[in-house]
């Protein structure tokens, strides 16, 4: 099957055919564009430390992997839930409403759009990995009927390391922590791939695609039988990038743990059991950090 053969070997893929609308996949970089070009002063009126559940805008060079700035700015997003959501009023982690300016109501709608066609996107594509792996087609459906998923944008300026120490790439060499990643980009390129060879391989812009990988949540699933992969953003010279990912995650309560059907007693657990929601919640605390300052 094409799934496994491209998890195992690489771990991300493209998918096309994907039924997403082409009239609002034409809206979605000039938003972004539109959003990004604003003066600093208006993009900190949502800065993410204004939230408490890390949504919102960071500014460029505040974000750190392998201890240098990623070269990039970015909005994250959640679930939009009221402040009079039963949830909400409960008080449990990581749940509210996102931030917005008043000035871009079509951002908003944009976003929200998008946030449902994602959703809608990503258990489909789940659907396709339990059959890669011999599961049942609804296997992971339990486990991601109230999927924790976030969702952001991503600015790559263009590249001018002499104005920041300490600089890196756009975003340095990571793999992602959740489940399953679906990946809008624009036709820059940059993002790149390290494969089963240990060799980067780009991963270049294709016309009416998503890229989808793989996340650390399916790897413990799998007990290493796929493997999240290593990915990283090399910033243009004097281009802009932007990009708009979507990480469609388990639910909060979910217990992730190796399945018993990947272990035997010549390859035994490689994982504990553990929390995804307690788990989700200490990443996003580390990575977001001097974001909160």
């Amino acid at each position: 099957m094409e799934i496994e053969k491209a998890c195992r070997n690489v771990g991300f893929f493209y998918v096309k055919n994907h039924g997403i609308p082409k009239n609002h996949l034409v809206t979605v970089f000039p938003e972004i564009r539109r959003f990004f070009d604003l003066p600093i002063e208006e993009k900190m009126k949502i800065h993410i430390g204004k939230s408490n559940i890390f949504r919102g805008y960071t500014p460029l060079g505040k974000e750190l992997t392998n201890e240098k700035k990623d070269w990039h700015e970015a909005v994250d997003f959640g679930l939009e839930l009221a402040t009079d959501h039963p949830d909400v009023l409960a008080g449990k982690p990581l749940q509210g409403h996102n931030q917005w300016l008043v000035s871009l109501p079509k951002f908003k709608k944009m976003i929200s759009t998008h946030w449902d066609l994602m959703l809608n996107l990503g258990t489909i594509i789940t659907e396709g990995l339990a059959l890669s792996l011999g599961l049942e087609k609804n296997f992971f459906q339990s486990f991601t009927s109230k999927s924790h998923n976030s969702m952001r944008i991503l600015y790559y300026p263009p590249y001018e390391q002499e104005l920041e120490e300490n600089a890196g790439d756009g975003i340095g060499a990571h793999i992602d922590y959740g489940f399953l990643t679906i990946l809008y980009q624009d036709d820059i390129g940059g993002l790149e791939v390290k494969n089963a060879a240990n060799e980067w391989i780009k991963a270049p812009h294709i016309p009416g695609t998503f890229i989808i990988n793989i996340g650390h949540m399916m790897q413990r699933w799998t007990n290493d039988f796929y493997k999240a992969t290593p990915h990283r953003v090399i910033s243009s010279g004097n281009k802009s990038r932007y990009s708009f990912p979507f990480f469609f995650e388990p639910n909060f309560e979910t217990i992730v743990a190796p399945l018993d059907r990947f272990c035997d007693t010549n390859n035994p657990p490689h994982y504990e059991p553990f929390h995804f929601g307690k788990y989700l919640v200490g990443k996003f605390t580390t990575s977001y950090a001097e974001t909160m300052m």
